[in-house]
């Protein structure tokens, strides 16, 4: 059973979450990168465990970074409640250090990447593409990949540098 809110403002967020209850799932689907971003800093002063959904990744897929399950806006209910029920228990695509290092410069030209990380143009091109490869990113535009960025950083409390990753 799911419930959906509307969220128009902070207060609405507060509201909300006065109310909630820690032992269920929250599933997180706020198009509006602020308030999404004030939710996000909320549910984690809480430790309330969440899934942020976002129009920039493929429908009815998801990828997992830290304790935080990030999916499709566009999924079904049924795949919800799969990825709530089993999500921490299959493998899934995690991003490497270097793969971290390159997120956190990805608006720049690879060029530009390349030089400042030290390493070949071709190799960032194609850190690049695995990036959104594992990210299921719908579009390879800036944009998109600076709100899975900013989502990702939020959802972690830290710099993208921060995260631990695993091999799958």
């Amino acid at each position: 059973m799911f419930e959906s809110h509307q969220i128009a403002c902070k207060s609405d967020i507060d509201s909300y979450l006065s109310d909630y209850n820690p032992a269920n799932y929250l599933v997180v689907g706020i198009e509006n990168l602020f308030l999404r971003d004030y939710f996000i800093n909320k549910v984690n002063q809480l430790s309330i465990k969440y899934m942020v959904l976002m129009q920039d990744i493929i429908k009815d897929h998801c990828f997992k970074i830290g304790d935080v399950v990030f999916s499709s806006m566009e999924c079904t209910p049924h795949y919800i409640q799969k990825i709530a029920r089993y999500f921490p228990k299959p493998r899934q695509n995690v991003l490497t250090q270097r793969e971290l290092d390159i997120l956190d410069v990805f608006h720049l030209q690879n060029v530009k990447i390349a030089r400042e990380l030290d390493i070949s143009q071709k190799t960032a091109s194609g850190h690049r593409v695995n990036i959104q490869h594992k990210l299921r990113m719908k579009s390879k535009n800036t944009l998109a990949m600076l709100r899975i960025k900013t989502a990702i950083s939020r959802s972690n409390g830290s710099q993208l540098h921060g995260l631990i990753s695993q091999h799958a």
